[in-house]
């Protein structure tokens, strides 16, 4: 069984959503991107919980369910956590208080963005390197879900994505352009979003007259609602661990309107399965 927990060790670098198996702890790596520095952040079962869960869940599955969310865990400070729940209330406060310190938890990382450069580097934290793989990565992913989901693609239809948390648009003009008629740009940073709108403009890039870029908004996440049944596709890369939990599940449930029928959700994240291994 693998266990959903998502812990940021600070608002402007959140670490990206992480499974937990029942067999090993894991090391999550986040980096402050303008420093070659990492910091780990360590989440991982006590061997005494492990068996505590594993023997309660063979005489119960809803006490398995519930124990399976006790996980401890170390922040990039080095400061321990007894479970998700204590570490959130640390960052975005109690009930009171919530809305004011999230409402800056989310400016915080909104403002260190601000001061990246608006470049394929500087979105990629300094890997830009990385680009081609990841793109080739996707291509052959979204190729496979495309056959099965539209087969008549090519025979005059009309499809749409949305582009989550898009950057500079560097997704958007290497993959979804060239497979979609019309892509949407979600993103909060505004000098990123400029840099995608002259980047996608006609005259700068090779997608075929069919497709183009046409919508930029410069709204966050946990408040963006998308237009009811416009999207084919809705692509969320690298972006949902910027989100509070809270705001993870709402926005699924918001932007699940934005879906045409047998329209579907691509959601990509890095996920470290030991210590910086296995990084995808």
């Amino acid at each position: 069984m693998l266990d959903r927990l998502r812990l940021h060790a600070y608002p402007k670098e959140p670490l990206t959503c992480a499974k937990l198996t029942q067999h090993a702890s894991l090391k999550l790596e986040t980096k402050r991107r303008a420093k070659p520095t990492l910091h780990l952040l360590h989440v991982g079962r006590r061997k005494e919980k492990l068996r505590s869960a594993e023997a309660g869940a063979a005489a119960d599955p809803k006490h398995k369910e519930s124990s399976a969310m006790e996980v401890s865990g170390l922040d990039s400070d080095g400061k321990e956590f007894k479970n998700a729940e204590e570490m959130w209330r640390e960052q975005i406060g109690e009930d009171g208080e919530q809305q004011e310190k999230k409402t800056q938890w989310y400016r915080e990382g909104i403002s260190y963005w601000e001061g990246v450069e608006a470049s394929v580097d500087g979105v990629l934290g300094g890997f830009g390197n990385v680009n081609e793989v990841d793109i080739k990565g996707s291509e052959a992913f979204l190729q496979m879900l495309l056959s099965d989901r539209f087969p008549n693609a090519r025979n005059n239809q009309h499809l749409v994505a949305l582009d989550c948390g898009s950057g500079i648009g560097r997704i958007t003009k290497n993959l979804l352009i060239r497979y979609f008629n019309e892509v949407d740009l979600l993103e909060p940073v505004s000098h990123f979003l400029d840099a995608a709108r002259e980047s996608l403009a006609p005259e700068n890039h090779m997608a075929p007259d069919m497709h183009k870029a046409t919508n930029f908004f410069c709204v966050p996440l946990q408040d963006f609602t998308p237009e009811t049944g416009r999207y084919d596709v809705i692509w969320v890369q690298w972006c949902i661990g910027h989100l509070t939990d809270d705001d993870f599940v709402s926005f699924f449930k918001r932007a699940k309107v934005g879906l045409k029928p047998g329209g579907f959700f691509v959601l990509k994240e890095n996920i470290a399965r030991s210590g910086s291994e296995g990084i995808t």
